[in-house]
């Protein structure tokens, strides 16, 4: 099996209504050392079937691959309301069909998964569009960027729902000193998108292993306005 990258055969997909969907996907990490890439692979379709990520067996899909590791994303929930991708063709991995997305830095996809509150950088096209009149959750900097969730996940507090959302910012014990949790209800659309900042978004993620994408981190302008 060989691994497609989606440097080629590249198209754009939308999805609307996706506050509250399921998805899963994986990183594939190419490479060694500093020019080690970890590529991204998401659901080819929404809503996934939640179980559906544990056909995977990322240690013998590593092998078949031909690659130095691969690792599933499972239990995330979407929590923009409308999704647009520029996406590889589809590919299926033990059953499970999944579509190439974007890629980072193999030493930065790691700090994702082991460290919280540590910004990486992405590269990858995508829309997000948080609708006004709903709720967006939001981690505050002093004087710095303001992030924004974009999925949760219940791989940690298995408790969490769109509807307790507003909750987290209590069950965030490691907080940076000075950063503050929000929730907000838009009074316009907040638009993310990478594609003004030169295809690439900065991430985080926080003591609960949700991820949330930056609004004015360092010259990101993909944001149409900071909430």
């Amino acid at each position: 099996m060989k691994l497609k990258t989606g440097m080629e055969s590249l198209s754009w997909v939308s999805f609307k209504n996706t506050r509250g969907l399921p998805f899963h996907g994986m990183g594939a990490f190419v490479g060694t050392g500093k020019t080690q890439r970890a590529h991204v692979y998401t659901a080819a379709s929404i809503p996934v079937d939640p179980e559906a990520y544990k056909k995977i067996d990322a240690k013998k899909l590593a092998g078949e691959l031909e690659v130095d590791m691969c690792a599933v994303n499972f239990g995330r929930f979407w929590l923009m309301d409308e999704i647009k991708f520029l996406v590889g063709e589809t590919q299926n991995f033990h059953g499970v069909e999944l579509r190439w997305g974007g890629d980072m830095t193999g030493a930065e996809m790691i700090s994702q998964m082991q460290s919280a509150y540590v910004p990486s950088l992405i590269r990858r096209n995508t829309v997000w569009t948080f609708k006004a009149g709903k709720p967006v959750f939001l981690l505050r900097e002093p004087g710095g960027p303001v992030w924004v969730l974009q999925e949760y996940t219940k791989a940690v507090d298995p408790s969490l729902t769109p509807d307790n959302l507003n909750e987290l910012g209590g069950k965030l014990k490691n907080l940076p000193k000075g950063w503050k949790f929000e929730t907000k209800v838009l009074t316009e659309d907040l638009v993310l998108d990478t594609g003004r900042a030169g295809s690439w978004a900065a991430i985080i993620r926080d003591d609960l292993h949700c991820t949330y994408q930056g609004c004015g981190y360092g010259k990101d302008i993909s944001a149409n306005y900071v909430p």
